[in-house]
């Protein structure tokens, strides 16, 4: 597989990415970055271009939101979604395409998520950061097509350890799983393999659209 550079705010669990490709048989590095801070984001894609002497795959992946109703929220909240959840986006477009240009482009993949098309109550942030994912990933693909794709991946009810973080009972996750036609929570696998298509020659002609991951969830209209 192709090399990988980790960009992570977290050391241990971005190091433990690098660990598990490399264990695997694979080359990579881990650039601690907060994707929401230019000066963090220029330096990633410094790095990453004189490690490997190219970038051709971007994947926008971070995540972080509170929960809240407009008048709830703490503003502060409202910031630090909308600063990982879209600005880092906007960032790693700004700097990255630059980079991937010098050696003939590739393909930028923005993680959004259902919430990009239908909307939670009091995920007020959150979902206007998923809402913006796409509009920037359509106007991203019309600016700097041919040589640049861009797409969105829009998982749905996805098994990570963020839902130990947030500590979701088991009761709550069963009732997750129920309410798809896939009958089973989403995997982070599942997700790759959708992200690897888009990155693939496969999906050559795919560019400024997004491709829904959710076991069928929003299929329902109950």
């Amino acid at each position: 597989g192709a090399p990988v550079c980790g960009a992570y705010v977290n050391a241990a669990g971005g190091k433990g990415g690098g660990y598990k490709i490399k264990a695997d048989g694979g080359e990579a590095i881990f650039v601690r970055t907060d994707v929401g801070e230019s000066a963090q984001v220029i330096e990633m894609f410094a790095r990453t271009e004189e490690a490997f002497g190219r970038v051709d795959i971007v994947h926008n992946n971070a995540i972080w939101f509170r929960h809240g109703s407009a008048t709830e929220l703490d503003e502060k909240d409202w910031d630090g979604t909308l600063n990982i959840g879209l600005k880092a986006i906007f960032l790693a477009a700004k700097y990255g395409i630059p980079v991937m240009r010098k050696t003939g482009g590739g393909v930028i993949i923005n993680t959004g998520s259902v919430h990009s098309l239908v909307s939670f109550a009091t995920a007020t942030a959150y979902d206007a950061a998923k809402a913006g994912v796409l509009g920037l990933t359509r106007t991203l693909a019309i600016d700097y097509g041919p040589d640049i794709r861009v797409c969105a991946v829009l998982p749905g009810a996805i098994l990570t350890p963020l839902w130990d973080d947030l500590q979701v009972p088991e009761e709550e996750r069963v009732r997750y799983a129920q309410m798809v036609p896939a009958q089973r929570l989403g995997t982070g696998e599942d997700i790759a393999n959708a992200v690897l298509f888009l990155a693939s020659d496969e999906a050559s002609f795919i560019t400024g659209t997004s491709l829904t991951v959710d076991g069928g969830m929003l299929a329902r209209t109950e």
